[in-house]
């Protein structure tokens, strides 16, 4: 089984809302060198495939299928385990 952890995130060009008020929080605080704050979803799942390949296969389907919304999100994903490694 591969644990993976999928993030995903606005495109760069998508105006973060959340950011933008979590950065105006942050500097109401008096933390003016934070800055750029950008919000995004952390999913963390098992996959039960025997290769790499199927592996990808699996997580790129599930994403662009139900995940992300690719026309405003992008993702990226990294395996953090694998249990045939261990």
């Amino acid at each position: 089984m591969t644990k993976i952890e999928l993030h995903i995130t606005l495109q760069p060009q998508v105006l973060d809302t959340q950011g933008e008020a979590l950065t105006r929080a942050v500097h109401d605080l008096g933390y003016k060198q934070v800055n750029d704050i950008r919000v995004g979803k952390v999913l963390f799942m098992t996959v039960d495939e025997a290769s790499d390949a199927a592996v990808a296969n699996v997580v790129n389907t599930l994403s662009e299928k139900l995940f992300a919304n690719t026309v405003i999100e992008e993702y990226r994903y990294k395996i953090i385990e694998d249990e045939e490694t261990k």
